[in-house]
């Protein structure tokens, strides 16, 4: 069985892929696969079995959907268990979530929604994420979401998640789509965000596309190629950080799994050295051109 190491590369585990991820032998061009595992946990039959044969195959990483840490509802701590020995049960080392609230008093709200970033929450959500990782004997990996509201007196949020890691010792899932989407949505800084998150806390990477609306906007959407802007800043991000594993996600047009590892790999080549060519990423940015021109019906 391989390992997650600094340098390996994945891509989330969907339903598109599951046959040929069975039926074939393991694929040198993906490092590891990432899934929810509310989609996985207490199931039998078939899609068990696929699943017991993947994960001979491929590692596998825990992310999310949820667990809400951010909300102001009594947290579900049986469901963390379930969780917990979902995570035993196939050898996952990480778990990952998101830094958001996807719960009110009335049950799930079927989104992400931005937490209040400020200083009197931390105590409060650093007391859940303790309880959390205490359940699970893992630390919890939260991830930068994309957000389109912010709340008045937050600080920044390199700066809050400084504070939850120091208070926690949790970790980050960095998101480096969403650092663009948001950068762009709400003016500011992308790289400076990103130098203002401590290093030692990143466990890994994810990457993804997203839309632009007729207002220059930006929706994180998850399905289309990564932009050459995402991937540029994306080389910054390991400039500065150092490596990590990289997974990139595509959950909507998701297309064949030789033309998504094609881009995965054109991606994590680049992003690991900063002394490609321009030219090198001036074909990423054609061929991706062509790929959405092929998807839109035009060629």
């Amino acid at each position: 069985m391989r390992t997650i190491t600094p340098f390996s590369k994945g891509i989330g585990l969907r339903n598109e892929h599951m046959d040929i991820l069975c039926q074939q032998p393991a694929n040198s061009d993906i490092d590891f696969l990432e899934l929810a595992p509310e989609n996985w946990m207490n199931i039998g039959g078939v899609k068990q079995d696929a699943l017991e044969i993947i994960a001979e195959k491929y590692p596998l990483v825990a992310h999310g959907l949820s667990l809400s840490i951010g909300d102001a509802q009594p947290l579900n701590k049986e469901f963390v268990k379930q969780v917990g020995t979902f995570l035993d049960k196939f050898n996952i080392e990480i778990y990952s979530e998101h830094l958001s609230f996807s719960r009110d008093s009335k049950g799930y709200l079927y989104d992400l929604l931005p937490i209040p970033r400020h200083r009197e929450n931390l105590n409060y959500l650093s007391g859940r994420i303790n309880a959390v990782q205490d359940i699970l004997q893992r630390p919890l990996v939260l991830e930068n979401i994309s957000y389109y509201y912010s709340y008045p007196g937050d600080i920044e949020e390199a700066e809050f998640f400084s504070q939850l890691i120091e208070k926690t010792q949790c970790e980050i899932l960095l998101d480096i789509n969403n650092i663009f989407v948001n950068a762009t949505n709400h003016g500011y800084n992308a790289l400076e965000m990103i130098k203002g998150l401590p290093s030692k806390a990143i466990r890994y990477f994810h990457i993804a596309g997203h839309l632009k609306q007729q207002d220059n906007s930006l929706l994180d959407t998850h399905g289309k190629a990564v932009t050459v802007e995402v991937i540029e800043l994306a080389r910054h991000v390991f400039d500065f950080h150092g490596p990590r594993p990289l997974l990139l996600e595509r959950d909507h047009f998701v297309p064949s799994i030789e033309e998504l590892t094609q881009e995965l790999c054109q991606i994590h080549q680049y992003a690991m050295n900063g002394n490609h060519e321009q030219n090198e990423i001036e074909a990423y940015a054609l061929s991706s051109k062509q790929h959405a021109l092929s998807d839109a019906g035009i060629c």
